[in-house]
């Protein structure tokens, strides 16, 4: 039909429109009608189909439309009709003429599953009564299952991002999958699952398959399960992260297929639930790390603060004694510095395994530091310092850690709740005062707390304070050890001793207060002070007109440990002391502990001509390949090899040997604490060329050692005894 003008409706002749005939007009609305697909009928008052086009008529099985009128849903579908409610739906609108409009349905033929959007409104004679009702439905299967797809997706996701419980978050997820479809039954599998939590969340339509259930909570391959007749199962892997499963879905769906939409759906839903158990098991991992230590998997100090103060709570509350062991390994830096870090690990690990494997059930290990661990012991029959020994006992076990034959011990301190404090600073800090004491017991043993150890930390306490104020006053002072020729009885060297002019106690010696000083760090500062107090007493002899005499100057391992070649150069440019009357001298301990660094240092040392001496040497364990390793210049054989010189065959032998070695490396000897002339007599007699001690004498005020180098003053060397 052609157009002769733009929007103008097709010309339609008046002929042609009144020649029309009615019943063709019906004709052609009822063949309109009957290629629409939703579902279009009229009912009279009692229900019976007056009208109803193809696709009613096809739905219901009919081959003809003719077949269909007269009888009503309850003819047609019998008690089925009468469940869905369709008569008393049309019943009220024909009553009431108001039209019911978008209702919801379960359909009478077909899956179980499928639904209707049902309209119905009166309809009326010509003059408007009421003489029956007009229908028409639209088929919304497809539109239903997306909702429930959406909404079983919403919940998972709402409750992912919650971070819900995985225990809540899998009830629900059974649930949700479970709603998908009429007669789909949902289990999950969780394999690992933590202490406390299910390893099977299933649905109650399972509940009527007796054993299903509890053979879904053994197997590993939901491929295994069978499900009875006329059912489909279907399952799918929950994904973990790293890539393996952290367990499955299993479902049953009854009596048909899935479609393809709802197997696609579970799949994704079976990754969702992944997400959450990775979510759940990082938080985990998450919360782990913050209650314990990595190393060892023992619990931490921020569990100890967390866990202690419920311990004494219910002991307080139940009057039972608590024991609070704090035990530190003996030895350990040395061990680590050694052998190495790696070493170290493994035997904190390996301690961590025994001392746990010697507790009970009701006690606790955790480990609070490097190499400190805290026990927490209930009350039994056996006592708490037996427990301890236990632990101390399989603690020192000889053990092997790669080439490494390895046997430590450690000390333990221990205290009583509410003996020793009532809350968990208070008793922790009580054993910890206990372990110190029994590091100075000897160590590899166990010390109970006692109200002295409180006051000897109060004590120490107020000597660091006191310390740090002298540091800041230079309240310290130098006295000088003379170092003597023993061939000429001349003195050849002093070395500086430090000493406290203390306001209130007077002159206190370097043990009252040196370990605090390293303890604390302020030797750093004390040892600069020191340093530049010497040189600059060495140079003032000098200017004075004196003889030259070597200034020893010990140097702690704090100090060693970075800046000391610039401070030792500053210092001397400082003071103007020539480089060859200032003597380094350094401990083994000191210098082991990082080989490659400390022979950089001592070479620069070395390079301002600056000598260098090996205090304390045959006490350590290297001592014969620290005299070929280190450029030294000196070495100091200790003060214990001479104490029962010469009477100790081996003694004298080990002192003689020492000499020899040196000499043949051109490196000259002190002798340290001579004390008697025989002593002296035998050091001259085996070759050693120098000698220090209260034989000659005791360290002296500068004054005393100016007034020694004016007079030219000559010792005696033992020389009129004979050292045999």
């Amino acid at each position: 039909m052609s157009r002769t003008k733009r929007g103008a409706a097709p010309s339609v002749s008046p002929a042609t429109t009144e020649n029309t005939n009615p019943s063709d007009r019906h004709v052609l609305l009822e063949a309109m009608i009957d290629h629409v697909p939703d579902f279009i009928y009229a009912k009279d008052l009692e229900g019976r189909f007056l009208f109803a086009n193809r696709a009613i008529v096809t739905e219901n099985g009919f081959d003809s439309v003719e077949e269909l009128i007269g009888l009503t849903d309850y003819d047609i579908h019998g008690e089925a009709a009468r469940r869905a409610g369709i008569p008393d739906t049309e019943a009220r609108v024909m009553r009431t003429g108001e039209p019911d409009l978008g209702y919801e349905e379960r359909a009478m033929r077909g899956d179980i599953d499928r639904w209707l959007m049902m309209s119905r409104v009166p309809l009326r004679d010509k003059s408007g009564r009421i003489i029956g009702v007009v229908g028409a439905s639209r088929d919304i299967t497809q539109k239903k299952a997306s909702e429930r797809l959406l909404q079983a997706q919403a919940r998972i996701l709402e409750m992912i991002v919650a971070a819900a419980r995985i225990e809540d978050f899998l009830e629900e997820f059974v649930k949700a999958i479970e709603n998908l479809a009429t007669g789909l039954a949902c289990a999950v599998r969780v394999f690992d699952a933590a202490a406390g939590e299910p390893s099977v969340y299933a649905s109650p339509a399972l509940a009527q398959h007796a054993g299903l259930t509890a053979l879904i909570s053994t197997v590993g391959d939901p491929g295994t399960l069978g499900c009875p007749a006329d059912n489909t199962a279907l399952s799918f892997d929950i994904p973990a992260s790293e890539g393996s499963a952290h367990g499955f879905v299993w479902c049953m769906l009854a009596g048909r297929q899935p479609d393809a939409a709802l197997v696609e759906f579970i799949g994704a839903a079976a990754r969702m639930a992944g997400l959450a158990i990775d979510r759940k098991r990082a938080a985990e991992h998450i919360a782990f790390l913050a209650d314990h230590d990595m190393l060892t998997r023992l619990p931490n100090r921020r569990f100890l603060d967390t866990r202690l103060p419920e311990i004494l709570a219910a002991a307080a509350k139940a009057k039972r004694k608590v024991g609070i062991g704090f035990l530190d390994l003996d030895n350990f830096k040395q061990i680590n510095d050694t052998l190495g870090h790696s070493v170290g690990d493994a035997l904190l690990s390996k301690t961590a395994e025994r001392i746990a494997h010697s507790l009970s059930r009701h006690d606790l290990v955790l480990r609070v530091g490097g190499d400190e661990f805290v026990i927490i012991l209930e009350r039994r029959k056996d006592g708490f310092e037996s427990r301890l020994q236990r632990i101390r006992a399989a603690v020192s076990q000889p053990l092997r850690i790669g080439n490494y034959d390895i046997k430590v011990t450690c000390s333990i301190g221990m205290a009583f709740f509410p003996e020793h404090g009532e809350s968990t600073a208070e008793i922790v800090a009580a054993a910890d005062l206990a372990m110190y004491e029994a590091k100075r017991n000897g160590r590899d043993g166990i010390a109970t707390f006692t109200p002295r150890m409180a006051e000897d930390l109060r004590k120490k306490f107020t000597r660091i304070e006191e310390l740090r104020k002298a540091v800041e006053r230079d309240e310290f002072v130098l006295h000088f050890q003379p170092q003597v020729d023993l061939l000429s009885g001349r003195i050849s060297g002093v070395e500086a001793l430090v000493r406290w002019q203390h306001p209130v106690e007077g002159l206190l010696g370097p043990s009252e207060f040196i370990g605090l000083a390293e303890e604390t760090g302020l030797i750093v500062e004390l040892g600069e002070t020191i340093l530049q107090k010497a040189c600059r007493q060495a140079q003032a002899w000098v200017a004075a007109g004196l003889s030259p005499v070597k200034m020893a100057v010990n140097i702690s391992p704090r100090q060693f440990q970075g800046g000391l070649v610039e401070q030792i150069r500053s210092v001397l440019r400082e003071t103007g002391l020539s480089p060859s009357l200032l003597e380094i001298e350094i401990t083994e301990t000191l210098i082991i502990q990082d080989v490659e660094t400390s022979v950089r240092i001592m070479r620069a040392i070395k390079q301002m001509g600056v000598s260098l001496a090996l205090d304390d040497f045959g006490m350590g364990y290297s001592c014969l390949g620290m005299l070929k390793t280190f450029p030294l210049s000196c070495m100091k054989i200790d003060r214990s090899f001479l104490t029962h010189l010469p009477e100790k065959t081996k003694d004298s032998a080990i002192v003689s040997i020492m000499i020899q070695l040196a000499g043949s490396l051109g490196i000259d000897v002190i002798a340290e604490g001579v004390e008697t002339a025989e002593q002296a007599a035998f050091l001259r007699a085996a070759g050693c060329p120098y000698g220090q001690g209260y034989y000659f004498s005791r360290a002296v005020e500068a004054e005393a050692i100016g007034d020694m180098l004016g007079k030219m003053t000559t010792f005696p060397t033992g020389s009129s005894i004979d050292p045999q």
